[in-house]
């Protein structure tokens, strides 16, 4: 944890504070976020206290407002994860739609801010979007720029976060001499030396049911902390646990959830319960049941990582967000700790589902950030993997 001696860091696009949760949790200093959601900015100001929130378009932020407000010279690292849902994988994708551009504004503030190193986080999809054009269309900005690049597909679930959230991460430095490499996975193949993933009851499995009472803000927590990870959740977290709260399924979903066991989904479902669309679903073009998987309404086994989770996860016919004991969605603290968020941290204001759905995860964000602090210290001595794409 930063005690505010560390290597400086801009958080672009910081949302609720989840990237700059993990690199502080690594040893960096935020210095400054920007973002436009007021909401998302609310949130970051709660749980950074200190730390200046631009809270404005990004096309009208400029470097020295940045370095004026930080009130530093110089940045070591900028970081930030310029929206391009128009490439990710959950939903349609359009490759026109404005927000892919936007990490053009996040090369100009590298351009003029002159960091040693800069991360930036993404949707899995940009990879490879028309062959790769689009990732090749940000190395070329980069490279105008004057930095040098590299890139890795990352698994969350690789690095503790208990979520099989998939994301491409960039760093670039202007440093002839830094190392660009990234972190080696912590968990996965116990068999290659690794801790096994974190699951869905190590993440919660200490959290209350929520029962019938749905709209209740403060529970008692289950059992103390079991494993680590409970540990790291509670850490310096209050007596009750917040945002424990969820809301009654539809009674369509209701009556689907019935035959719907832990790690199955809609294809669990006996056909002559479904609904007459869902039966349509059922069906490929020779007429015969499909037998794939599907995660609509699919319900999260314990045993397992959860899935992605995104701004959807109150609705359960959205994806896989059925909660594994109870007949409901996961609750939002449940989503924050799938993101691995610790308790202590709060979200306010509206729109908590997209703030959370669009974080990222603090874990990630902590194993990138502790290599990167050691290639700045010039203690890079790991054996490191490049290109995992």
């Amino acid at each position: 944890m930063s005690d505010g001696s560390g290597p400086s860091v801009v958080d672009l696009f910081c949302g609720a504070g989840g990237l700059s949760e993990g690199l502080r949790q690594a040893g960096f200093c935020p210095k400054v976020g920007v973002d436009f959601d007021s909401h998302a900015a609310a949130t970051y100001r709660h749980n950074h206290p200190g730390v200046p929130v631009i809270e404005k378009d990004i096309s009208e932020v400029t470097g020295k407002e940045i370095l004026d407000l930080a009130g530093v010279d110089h940045v070591d690292l900028i970081a930030g994860g310029p929206s391009c849902q128009g490439f990710s994988t959950h939903g349609k994708r359009m490759q026109d739609d404005p927000r892919n551009f936007l990490f053009e504004h996040f090369v100009r503030l590298v351009n003029e801010l002159r960091p040693r190193m800069f991360l930036m986080e993404n949707v899995k999809g940009m990879l490879t979007y028309n062959k790769g054009a689009f990732r090749r269309q940000i190395e070329a900005a980069f490279e105008e720029i004057g930095y040098r690049t590299n890139f890795a597909q990352v698994v969350a679930a690789d690095y503790g976060v208990p979520q099989l959230r998939h994301r491409i991460l960039f760093i670039g430095t202007c440093d002839d001499h830094l190392p660009l490499t990234f972190p080696n996975p912590t968990h996965g193949d116990v068999e290659k030396g690794l801790r096994p993933h974190v699951t869905v009851e190590e993440a919660i499995g200490d959290l209350p049911s929520i029962g019938q009472d749905f709209l209740q803000e403060y529970r008692a927590y289950r059992t103390a902390p079991r494993g680590p990870y409970q540990v790291y959740s509670r850490s310096n977290a209050p007596q009750k646990v917040s945002m424990h709260v969820g809301r009654p399924l539809s009674p369509q979903a209701s009556k689907l959830a019935k035959f719907i066991g832990q790690g199955e989904g809609l294809r669990a479902v006996p056909v002559d319960h479904l609904p007459e669309r869902f039966k349509r679903m059922r069906r490929i073009s020779n007429g015969q049941l499909r037998r794939d998987c599907t995660t609509l309404y699919h319900r999260l086994s314990t045993e397992r990582p959860a899935y992605t989770i995104t701004c959807n996860y109150k609705n359960v016919a959205s994806g896989p967000f059925l909660h594994p004991h109870e007949d409901r969605s996961i609750s939002h603290r449940e989503a924050a700790r799938f993101m691995s968020f610790p308790d202590r941290y709060e979200f306010v204001g509206a729109a908590i589902p997209r703030q959370i759905g669009n974080a990222v995860p603090p874990l990630l964000a902590r194993a990138v950030g502790e290599h990167l602090f050691e290639i700045l210290r010039g203690d890079d001595q790991r054996d490191q993997h490049y290109h995992v794409a």
